[in-house]
């Protein structure tokens, strides 16, 4: 009996590495730092990783359909300068708000409109496009704002970015939100499956009946839209832009995806696992902080929290004990 019992928490624990070592990293660091556990911290954690969060999803969705957006990141900073400028001439009442909201969405939306515009039709790879179009984007920014910071004082906004339901920020249920959505979206949608199947096998696809070429340039579209709702996200939390802020989005997107489980390949993966892979980075960034050590050492351990997940994939991919399952659709 005992053996058995054994047998299937070893079982558990290969299914879901990275949850276990999450755990064991979270009681090592609050046995060195108690209030690293404490609930305020935790809630903390959450509101963090709900903005980058969000994006992240998208970038799931993005790599199971086989693309990925380096522009992202300028597309986030953009959503944040041009969100709080719109704020300050239009934000005087709630209406003037949410224009200013759905007018930065759509900013948003035509630079990835314009993304898989020029994948889709110009036949070029998403590397090169994303890459043009985030120089073009932070180019745009600087020029926009002349390099300078621009912040905004709107109540409406600093209540959000403040403002808690039950003991949670705002911020938190909105990326709850957005989880559950992704969610049903990939798992019990056709367009979720026509996605997984376009990652899966272009050709087969396309043969199928599948419209690949629509499945990848909406991607685009609602990468832009995510990048609008990180930043506006960012903006009520820290109630000003800059290019200075944001800048690792793409990779810390694209590091989580990984993390979580979905493999490059695209095809497979699972927005579900993403967010415990969001979560993973958040909380080797806040224990960092609480260990005492600079805000320069997150991205070294983001790198070798990456490559770390990775080699252990790989070794249990060979052993025929495959851990983080990455080949399994979503959960």
């Amino acid at each position: 009996m005992a053996s058995k019992e054994n047998r299937s928490i070893s079982a558990a624990i290969l299914k879901q590495p990275i949850l276990v070592l999450i755990i064991l990293f979270i009681v090592v660091v609050g046995f060195v730092n108690p209030s690293f556990v404490s609930i305020a911290n935790l809630k903390n954690v959450l509101v963090d990783a709900s903005i980058y969060g969000v994006s992240a999803l998208a970038m799931t969705i993005a790599i199971i359909c086989g693309e990925f957006d380096l522009s992202l990141s300028s597309n986030f900073m953009w959503s944040q300068i041009f969100f709080c400028y719109l704020l300050n001439s239009w934000g005087n009442t709630y209406l003037g708000i949410l224009a200013a909201w759905l007018c930065m969405l759509l900013t948003c939306m035509f630079f990835g409109a314009l993304n898989g515009l020029i994948v889709v039709k110009g036949k070029v790879s998403s590397f090169i496009t994303t890459l043009g179009m985030m120089m073009m984007i932070k180019g745009l920014c600087l020029v926009f704002t002349d390099g300078q910071m621009v912040s905004t004082s709107n109540e409406f906004v600093k209540m959000m970015g403040k403002g808690t339901l039950f003991g949670f920020s705002y911020l938190t249920y909105i990326f709850i939100f957005m989880v559950l959505m992704a969610f049903y979206v990939m798992k019990y949608t056709r367009f979720g499956r026509s996605l997984y199947a376009t990652g899966g096998n272009y050709t087969a696809a396309q043969l199928s009946g599948i419209n690949v070429e629509f499945n990848k340039f909406i991607i685009f579209v609602i990468l832009g839209l995510a990048a609008g709702i990180s930043g506006s996200m960012f903006v009520c939390l820290m109630r000003a832009g800059s290019v200075l802020y944001g800048a690792d989005l793409s990779l810390t997107c694209v590091a989580a995806t990984v993390i979580g489980g979905t493999p490059l390949s695209g095809g497979k993966g699972s927005v579900l696992r993403t967010v415990i892979g969001v979560l993973v980075i958040y909380v080797l960034y806040k224990s960092l902080a609480f260990l005492g050590l600079q805000g320069y050492f997150n991205t070294l351990i983001k790198g070798l929290a990456l490559l770390l997940v990775v080699t252990f994939d790989a070794y249990m991919s060979k052993t025929g004990k495959r851990g983080i399952n990455v080949g399994k659709r979503a959960q």
